[in-house]
């Protein structure tokens, strides 16, 4: 008998609905009922699944304030987020719709050998392995482009936010897709999550987590050579410098260190400050946050909770660690909240030692890094593991290009941060991972070549 999850509500501990566990017996038959339909299902026109796709844009836009509801209650962020969401993630919809017919082939004479055509298949059965942090924007970024390409996925979402894309799914398959060809597997990681990444017959795996889950999914995938997508967070800069609308700057910094309460891959987690602007810059900071609300994010807040207990205690023992060891000053917040659920204040360091920010902080912290020159805060800016995004706000053309060209990772963004529209490569260097979600590079992730070569 399929055993049952609990889904709570982060801001009140709360049981808010159950999600089947699903077994390795129970994935077989997901996969089985995935592969049955291929042959029908990569069949179909590149113009039905795009009215399919256009179809549920059009019923999560009608239904976007149940949705958000539901995104809020079981993932802690506010309301208005949930809402921006969800309409984002049906513009994704309407991005592949826009492009699913145009999945570029080749074909030339070659004297001598005869007419080559180059075409792009889909591979097949692929996986989609969601995190729960924005879960719903990253069902759309990898359902969105295996199915374009015509492949049968099966979305595994996070066990404490998987009823948002349950109902999604549902608007998918009104919509028009078989629900065959996407299907949710719910249930745990190290049971479902595993049984999935393993199953011989699952030829794709696209994964957004943490780096090490995406290395323990590498080692699953790799007896069967699966070909893999894999986005494993990040350790963002956000540098301004001397010639930067600090005005500008601090907004900005607030706004994204603070969206889902930090809890963003590419969130602007070390902010690298000149420092002849560092004090202006902190403190301007500060006053921003004294303004902050916390609380349910169904409220009128500025800022939800932590999504679950474990991800708080890992926020509270980092900050108490780098306080403890003299590695930054406290200028505000600091501390778990005496209130029900999982919150945590925003908090504020300054004179932050690069070093102890090495590693990636997934929660509400801003930390500030003073720094002398453009070459110490490229330097600082590429000395974590990671690589997926940084942003460098300047009003001078040159500063711009010197570090877009001398940051190491996968988006540069000048004068903004966190922006990701669907027609944008997105995807990380070295430990954030390889491969790209979006823009017209998905195909290269959703479809292998087939050479034919007419005598």
């Amino acid at each position: 008998m399929q055993s049952s999850l609990d889904v709570r509500n982060p801001a009140t501990n709360e049981v808010i609905g159950t999600i089947p566990n699903a077994a390795p017996d129970d994935v077989d038959n997901f996969v089985n009922a995935a592969a049955d339909i291929l042959p029908t299902w990569e069949k179909t026109a590149a113009s039905k699944r795009a009215v399919m796709f256009v179809n549920a844009a059009s019923l999560m836009r009608a239904r976007v304030e149940e949705l958000a509801v539901l995104l809020t209650t079981e993932q802690g962020k506010p309301l208005r987020e949930a809402r921006d969401e969800i309409l984002g993630s049906a513009h994704v919809f309407e991005y592949y719709a826009s492009v699913c017919g145009s999945i570029p082939g080749d074909a030339r004479n070659l004297p001598g050998y005869g007419y080559l055509n180059v075409v792009r298949k889909p591979l097949g059965v692929c996986a989609a392995i969601i995190p729960w942090n924005i879960p719903v924007m990253i069902f759309a970024w990898k359902a969105g482009a295996a199915l374009a390409c015509g492949n049968a996925v099966l979305a595994k979402p996070s066990k404490t936010a998987s009823l948002t894309i349950l109902k999604i799914a549902e608007a998918l398959h009104e919509g028009g897709f078989p629900k065959e060809a996407l299907q949710i597997v719910t249930g745990s990681g190290g049971e479902t999550g595993a049984a999935l990444v393993s199953h011989p017959d699952v030829r794709h795996i696209s994964f957004t987590g943490s780096v090490q889950s995406g290395k323990a999914v590498s080692l699953l995938a790799a007896p069967h050579l699966k070909k893999l997508t894999l986005e494993l967070g990040g350790n963002d800069s956000f540098i301004v410098t001397k010639t930067a609308d600090i005005d500008a700057a601090v907004k900005a910094a607030v706004r994204n260190r603070f969206y889902n309460c930090g809890q963003v891959c590419t969130s602007a987690k070390r902010i690298l400050v000149d420092a002849s602007l560092a004090d202006e810059f902190v403190h301007k900071a500060e006053v921003m946050l004294s303004g902050y609300v916390v609380g349910n994010g169904l409220e009128k807040v500025n800022m939800g909770p932590v999504n679950n207990p474990d991800q708080l205690a890992q926020i509270e023992a980092w900050v108490e660690n780098i306080l403890a060891n003299g590695d930054a000053q406290l200028v505000y917040g600091g501390k778990r909240l005496e209130m029900p659920g999982n919150f945590y204040a925003p908090t504020l360091l300054k004179n932050v030692s690069p070093l102890a920010v090495s590693e990636e902080i997934f929660g509400p912290v801003m930390s500030v890094i003073p720094f002398n020159t453009p070459d110490e805060a490229l330097n600082i800016a590429n000395s974590t593991q990671y690589g997926l995004g940084s942003s460098v706000w300047t009003t001078d053309i040159g500063t711009a290009h010197n570090f877009a060209e001398g940051l190491r990772c996968g988006v540069v963004w000048v004068n903004k941060h966190l922006t990701l529209p669907p027609e944008m490569p997105f995807g990380g260097v070295a430990n954030s991972g390889f491969g790209r979600e979006n823009g017209r590079d998905f195909v290269y992730e959703y479809t292998e070549p087939k050479s034919i070569l007419f005598g």
